[in-house]
């Protein structure tokens, strides 16, 4: 990782989130996020992100001179995404000589729901466009307790670490209505991120759990407790399926 340009002063972060069609670029510096810019994109979001950039980086009025570090995040989810996020981070990096750091977009969501929610386990949770979802449990501090994994949602109340004994479990992320139902229906207390402990007549009248996406900020947020832990990841993609499975193409004749 290279030296930041000016390691004695608070980070000033450009962030890239894109691995789902939410597309977000956010600018950290003084401690907080000065500007966040969003678009959907299901397509294209080579030709969004770098616009996204330019626009939040005026509104916070900074410029790519006063940049100390780079962050994007490694997923998991979209495949394209994640390239084209990874790929706009790199290339900043080495037109201005800068630092990357990769985020965990599960982890991410792990550490800022678990500022709001800190005395119970965390469930965090991704779409993997394919019926299940990217999945990771942490502790009530936010430390991971496992690896991401990939599973069907009514499978997860039956891969809890045993350490968490029966505590109700903190959802955030995808599939949070769908998640609660399969953990009320195997007797597990729930509460869904920012909200209160759910129950089954809430469930029921479906409104008890909404999806949070990443964001950049929240990438540019832990990115920015991980500097001051010294805790470097790359910018690499986290995939947890071959990125090259697909339709086989039909032979030429």
């Amino acid at each position: 990782m290279k030296t930041p340009k000016r390691p004695d002063a608070m980070p000033v972060i450009l962030a890239f989130e894109a691995s789902t069609n939410q597309l977000s670029v956010a600018v950290y510096a003084d401690g907080v996020i000065r500007a966040m810019k969003m678009a959907e994109a299901a397509f294209g979001q080579a030709a969004s992100l770098v616009p996204l950039a330019v626009s939040a980086l005026a509104e916070a009025d900074v410029d790519f001179a006063m940049i100390s570090h780079v962050a994007a995040g490694r997923g998991p989810g979209s495949f394209t995404g994640l390239r084209v996020s990874l790929a706009a981070a790199k290339g900043v990096c080495l037109a201005h000589d800068l630092p990357g750091l990769g985020i965990s977009g599960l982890e991410a969501l792990a550490y800022s729901c678990g500022d709001d929610d800190g005395d119970l386990p965390i469930l965090c949770l991704a779409d993997t466009r394919r019926g299940n979802v990217y999945a990771q449990f942490f502790t009530a501090d936010m430390t991971p307790q496992g690896d991401i994994f990939e599973a069907q949602i009514e499978q997860l109340p039956l891969l809890v670490p045993s350490a968490f004994g029966q505590e109700a479990i903190l959802l955030a992320g995808y599939g949070g209505q769908a998640a609660a139902a399969a953990f009320l229906g195997a007797g597990r207390q729930v509460r869904v991120a920012g909200g209160k402990m759910i129950s089954a007549d809430i469930i029921s009248a479906d409104q008890g759990a909404d999806d949070i996406s990443v964001d950049a900020g929240m990438i540019a947020n832990l990115a920015a407790h991980h500097l001051t832990r010294g805790v470097v990841s790359p910018l690499t993609p986290l995939y947890l399926a071959d990125p090259r499975l697909g339709p086989k193409k039909k032979a030429s004749a």
